[in-house]
């Protein structure tokens, strides 16, 4: 008897599971067309979906939609934009759900290894010494990316003494360490900026934008993406038990040095390879995670692709609140990110039965 029931209910969670797979597949896709059609210049749905259509069967389904300058709009311009913002926004929220496991921390986020601060003082490195102008827009990104691996490396050398242990509350405190040393040479180096412009390219970099996307940016983060998806599906059993304590998972036989560290190398190169394009977008790796966590509970498995699905569908929105809020200018997208998560984590928070593990 207690058999069936314990089938019944679970074959009762996998219907419900699935059922928000497939609800939130659908609202994906109606997201990334509504994002493509709004803009300076409204396209209509119908049309975004057969000039996407025909570009992806190379003309074998409605050839020839459109006149070319919509089809360019739609093709070389917003769809590379969405694209992007669908992969920052499930990366992060990825990210959020690894580094909350491996530090049992609630509020942790991708940026807590000081990754976001390295990678900002990397991009206005390169702004206020003139990188750009040498060797145009890219550098920024390369900027950024080095200056987020330097951080991650700093952080995972002096938190876990080279791999030798792995100490959450050491880990942590190093990365508020070397993000505060990378956030104060930021400051610097605005502050000693030339002119308005270069500060004000600067500050936009570091509150986060998607208006660098462009195709030959996307395959990096992409790949990077489905490699760190891939890992901690692979990982995610050991990620539940992580959850029940170090001394926990060492009973049960989980390798906790060699699983925490898979995690972070992952989650900091996928951070990095983000932060580099868009800039620092926050609260999406704090705030996704939780969201999911009561539809998922604290089965990693479900919350991984949950946390992708929502992170890509709430970013993609806070980019049409962005580019439609004060047309024609384009608010950055971490002010928006922040105005929403925030108001909803502290009602995440209010919940009296809400707590970090979710439901089991």
């Amino acid at each position: 008897m207690q058999n069936s029931l314990k089938s019944k209910k679970s074959l009762s969670k996998k219907k419900g599971f699935l059922f928000w797979i497939i609800a939130l597949s659908l609202i994906l896709v109606g997201t990334i067309v509504a994002a493509i059609a709004i803009g300076s210049t409204y396209i209509e749905a119908g049309e975004v979906y057969k000039v996407l259509l025909s570009k992806l069967t190379n003309g074998a389904i409605y050839s020839d939609i459109g006149n070319k300058m919509t089809r360019n709009i739609i093709w070389e311009i917003r769809f590379p934009r969405v694209l992007l913002g669908a992969i920052c926004g499930a990366g992060l929220a990825i990210c959020g759900v690894l580094m909350q496991c491996v530090t049992k921390n609630p509020i942790a986020e991708p940026y807590i290894l000081g990754i976001s601060s390295g990678a900002s003082c990397g991009a206005v490195a390169v702004i206020v010494l003139g990188g750009v102008s040498a060797l145009g827009i890219s550098s920024i990104t390369t900027g950024a990316f080095v200056g987020s691996l330097i951080s991650g490396i700093l952080v995972f050398a002096i938190g876990t003494q080279m791999g030798k242990t792995i100490s959450t509350t050491r880990l942590v405190l190093s990365g508020m360490a070397i993000s505060t040393i990378f956030s104060a040479l930021t400051n610097l180096l605005i502050y000693s900026a030339e002119n308005s412009n270069q500060a004000k390219s600067a500050l936009f970099w570091t509150v986060g934008s998607l208006g660098g996307a462009k195709w030959g940016v996307l395959l990096t983060p992409s790949i990077i993406l489905i490699i760190v998806i891939v890992i901690s599906l692979i990982m995610s059993k050991s990620l539940d038990i992580l959850l029940l304590g170090d001394d926990s998972a060492v009973v049960l036989g989980i390798n906790i040095k060699r699983i925490k560290s898979i995690v972070l190398i992952s989650a900091t190169l996928l951070t990095s390879a983000l932060v580099a394009i868009t800039g620092a977008i926050g609260f999406i790796g704090l705030v996704v995670p939780h969201i999911c966590r009561t539809i998922a509970g604290s089965n990693h498995k479900r919350l991984i692709v949950l946390s992708s699905l929502v992170g890509a569908i709430f970013l993609i929105m806070s980019d049409i609140i962005a580019r439609g809020l004060f047309p024609p200018i384009e608010i950055p997208i971490g002010i928006i990110t922040s105005l929403i998560g925030g108001p909803f984590f502290l009602y995440l928070i209010c919940k009296k039965n809400y707590s970090f593990g979710g439901k089991q």
